[in-house]
């Protein structure tokens, strides 16, 4: 029985589009999805730019061509659904569209669903109706929050940002009945999901998994948690340049949003469909290093960046055995942030130092910005596009390195070889890698 794994169907929803051909189109172009943004609608007055998906409404019509009852349905359980949700379940039906196995009224037995996220955080004015419920002369009487306030609160208010809602919604509409399951890493969910899902097909529990990731930056409660957690890039930057992966000016990153799925398949059940391949899937690796603070009241987790990325680069070349002069590229998570630049390109180069010819080095959150869990599937899904084009993009705005000793791509005239590594890792220092080759 032949093992290899393909990926069989592409669904995206995000700033530089929603499908591959797009995205390739506003990367070979140099245009940037990072747009200026009235921080008044996040929360956040000092926001004044970042990568929404504009064309991502949330109607009808934004979820593809769908199946009458799959239609249906979405449209009556939008309520239901928060904004991450929304865009899993477009970019999960577009995939699904794309592999040839949309919805047809017969349920899929031999389909799951393996689905990341961020930490997804309710909004705060589905609350409202049941805080004014209990105000009397402008006091809050929490007394009354059982007896008035309840009552005004919708009964699957909870259900809306669930992390396991996403995979719980795409395989209901779908009727996938295989394994289902949901991760929340962050921005290293995209790698992970997609090896966990290649260990479903391979121990024989599905025949196809849909595998997919969401997640937004540009949410009130959700911007403010970045804001305050983590590095922004200066609010006084050109929009369009103001995520630096690597260059000596980066400041910190752009936030944006949006989501990702793969049909993840094994190869016999690819051929015996007679599906269109878009890439092989060959390993992943996932990793977290760190270090706790000496205070031991308050104790904490000091994440090492650098650790946990060397660990899954390593970790991805041993489980596939590839060598280090055989990999094309490497697709960085670049996320314009100093210290975690700085790791990354230590990682990198603790790696592929060796290697006979300097490896090419491309970031796309220098167009997108940081999307959250969805930033490796956009990852993914560019370096897929290179491997077809046969050559790179050119990384935005990196103009001088930081003394990294790295081999950013500048320009489109660098060939994408044969395969490529995809590398994140999140703001606690968990972090993912996946290797995926040009299908022959």
């Amino acid at each position: 029985m032949n093992n290899k794994i393909l990926i069989t169907g592409l669904g995206l929803v995000s700033p530089l589009g929603d499908s591959k051909e797009e995205l390739w189109n506003h990367l070979s172009t140099g245009k940037s999805g990072i747009v200026p943004l009235d921080g008044e609608d996040y929360g956040l007055k000092s926001l004044r730019f970042g990568a929404p998906c504009s064309f991502f409404t949330g109607e009808i019509g934004d979820f593809g061509e769908l199946h009458k009852e799959v239609k249906k349905n979405i449209r009556k359980n939008a309520k239901v659904m928060c904004r991450e949700t929304q865009m899993a379940v477009a970019a999960a039906q577009k995939a699904l569209h794309d592999a040839g196995l949309a919805y047809d009224g017969c349920p899929q037995g031999d389909t799951g669903v393996m689905f990341g996220t961020d930490h997804m955080v309710a909004d705060p004015r589905a609350m409202a109706p049941a805080f004014l419920a209990c105000m009397e002369n402008g006091v809050l009487h929490t007394e009354f929050l059982g007896s008035k306030g309840i009552p005004q609160v919708m009964p699957l208010w909870l259900l809306i940002w669930l992390t396991n809602m996403p995979g719980c919604h795409i395989s209901i509409y779908n009727q996938l009945l295989g394994p289902n399951n949901s991760i929340t890493m962050g921005e290293a969910s995209a790698n992970a999901a997609l090896k966990y899902a290649q260990s479903t097909i391979h121990r024989g529990a599905a025949r196809r998994m849909v595998v997919g990731v969401t997640g937004t930056r540009l949410q009130a409660v959700r911007t403010w948690q970045t804001a305050i957690s983590e590095k922004l890039a200066d609010e006084n930057c050109v929009p369009e340049e103001a995520c630096r992966p690597f260059d000596k000016n980066h400041t910190g990153q752009v936030l944006g949003e949006g989501a990702g799925v793969f049909i993840l398949e094994s190869q016999e059940s690819a051929l015996a469909r007679g599906a269109k391949i878009y890439a092989e899937f060959i390993a992943a690796a996932d990793s977290m290093a760190g270090t706790h603070t000496e205070d031991l009241s308050r104790r904490c987790l000091v994440p090492d960046f650098r650790q946990s990325m060397e660990n899954v680069l390593r970790g991805v070349l041993d489980r596939s055995g590839y060598s280090v002069d055989e990999i094309g590229f490497i697709h960085a998570h670049g996320v314009g942030v100093p210290e975690i630049d700085r790791a990354e390109a230590d990682a990198i180069h603790a790696v592929f130092g060796a290697r006979r010819e300097p490896i090419p080095v491309v970031a796309a959150k220098s167009y997108s910005g940081n999307l959250g869990a969805g930033s490796g599937a956009l990852e993914i899904m560019a370096g897929i596009a290179a491997l077809e084009s046969g050559h790179l993009f050119p990384t935005k705005n990196f103009v001088e390195s930081d003394g990294y000793k790295l081999n950013i791509v500048m320009n489109e005239n660098v060939p994408a070889g044969k395969c490529f590594i995809n590398l994140n890792v999140n703001s606690r220092g968990q972090a993912s890698a996946a290797l995926l080759a040009h299908a022959e």
